[in-house]
Order: structure tokens, then C-alpha cells, then sequence
């Protein structure tokens, strides 16, 4: 099959989709070749390699064939890298969003072939994506379980509905709202990131551009806590303790130090 890129038509990618999906009828388990989808996420292979074989599992989610005779360019003969269908989606899908469009509309939709939410491969990448997530975001217990229970209620394993918060949440907004708008909420971010308290994270955008979010820092989440954002589960939103905003507010905007 021809190889994938960041140009490609959808109805080129499309028909590419098919044409794995025709592999995995016939129970091909790994029918993805690595060289023919790397270029639509990443701007080298060995990148696409390193992170293929940090985040997934060799034999499970991935196999490695040994190419014999000589690479075409010198050297070394290069290793063919065969992917699952659920790495795919994982790995190379999910990242670039007009992609995936064109994925679930050959995969998600199709009434003779389902991702199975409870097959092991699928259950492992789903694991691995959301402890990245849950360490990259500093979530929230809430968020945290929300997250869990996409994972487990279709597992059928017993969860809880609800985590204790330590206090009322609110956005800094309200909270800024409720004290008479002494300062901007822009005004009020800044200083906390000048304090340390508050961070700018990054993520890819459908469009391939890069947007940024603001997340609580580890010594910032004792004034608050990091809550997915409702309108994008890719970033998460800085929601302060009600009863501690005040003290917080007079130590980023008079300079005292953060006890």
C-alpha cells in the first residue's frame, strides 16, 4: 500500500483504511506497515520508531520482522515495524483529528468490524494513554475517575461515582467576580505563573498548530485542583478552593511568600 502523509487526500487516506480493514477481516493480526502511516504524525521515523517502543508493547501491540539482504540507501537492513489495529488508532490516528475523522467513519461505523472496548490490546493502550494523561495534566480525582470508569464501566468493574473535594471549586473568574473584579483573570494568571503556582502546557491542535492551557502546578494544586476542561478532554482548566482564594490572592499580588 502507498504510504500516508500530512498531504494526503482524504480519499486517499480513506482508501487506505479500507484496505486495512479488508487485512483484518481475514484476521491479519499486525496489518499496518509503520513505513506507510508514520509520516502523518511524525517528521522522522526514528521518532516514530522511539516512541512506538517506549508507549506500546512488542508482540502485542506491535511486531518487529527482520528484513534480510541490504538497505537501499547502505547500510544495515532496516526493520519492518507491523501494527495492530488498536495501536494504530492509538498511536498515529487519534493525534491528527481530520485523520481519525476519516478513520471512524471506516472503523467506528462499519457494522461488521468493532473495536471491541474490552479486548486486551485495546484495554492496555487505553490504560496507557490515560496515565499519560493523568500525569502530563495533573487531573483532579474527579477527572482522574472519569477517566477510569471509560475504561472500566465497560469492563464491568465497580466504581465509584463521585471523589470528596476538599473544598467548593470555582473557576478564578467567579471567584475574581465575587470580590468586585480587583484584578483581570489575565492579570490574576500571570501572577500566578510568575509565582510558580500556575503553568502554560501545549497540545496539537485538529489543525496541526499548536494551543496552549494553563494547568496548576504541583505547589499550586494546594489552592486548588486541575479539572478536565468540559469543551476539550485534551486540556484541563484551574479550579481554586473557594475558602482559601483570598489568601491566595493577597500572596501572588503582594509578593508574599507562598506558605
Amino acid at each position: 500500500m502507498n504510504q500516508l502523509t500530512k498531504q494526503s487526500s482524504d480519499s486517499e487516506i480513506k482508501a487506505y483504511f479500507n484496505a486495512v480493514l479488508k487485512l483484518t477481516k481475514s484476521s491479519e493480526q499486525f496489518p499496518v506497515n509503520l513505513e506507510e502511516v508514520w509520516p502523518l504524525v511524525y517528521s522522522e521515523k526514528g521518532k516514530a520508531v522511539r516512541s512506538l517502543q517506549d508507549n506500546f508493547i512488542e508482540n502485542e501491540d506491535y511486531k518487529v520482522f527482520a528484513q534480510n539482504g541490504k538497505n537501499s540507501n547502505g547500510g544495515r537492513p532496516i526493520n519492518e515495524y507491523r501494527l495492530s489495529v488498536s495501536c494504530l488508532e492509538y498511536f498515529i490516528v487519534r493525534k491528527v483529528r481530520p485523520v481519525f475523522e476519516v478513520y471512524r467513519k471506516v472503523f467506528h461505523k462499519t457494522t461488521s468490524f468493532q473495536l471491541n472496548p474490552t479486548d486486551p490490546s485495546i484495554v492496555k493502550a487505553k490504560i496507557m494513554v490515560a496515565k499519560f494523561a493523568m500525569n502530563t495534566l495533573n487531573m483532579n480525582d474527579s477527572s482522574k475517575l472519569l477517566l477510569v470508569k471509560s475504561i472500566g464501566d465497560p469492563l464491568g468493574l465497580p466504581l465509584p461515582n463521585y471523589t470528596e473535594s476538599v473544598d467548593q471549586l470555582l473557576s478564578p473568574t467567579e471567584l475574581l467576580s465575587r470580590m468586585g473584579n480587583p484584578i483581570s483573570t489575565r492579570e490574576f494568571n500571570q501572577k500566578m505563573i510568575a509565582a510558580g503556582l500556575l503553568e502554560v502546557k501545549e497540545r496539537p491542535s485538529s489543525s496541526g498548530k499548536t494551543k496552549t492551557f494553563k494547568s496548576l502546578t504541583k505547589e499550586g494544586m494546594k489552592y486548588g485542583e486541575n479539572q478536565v476542561n468540559p469543551s476539550n478532554p485534551k486540556e484541563t482548566q484551574p479550579l481554586y478552593y473557594v475558602g482559601m482564594f483570598e489568601k491566595l490572592f493577597d500572596m501572588v499580588t503582594m509578593n508574599r511568600q507562598i506558605v
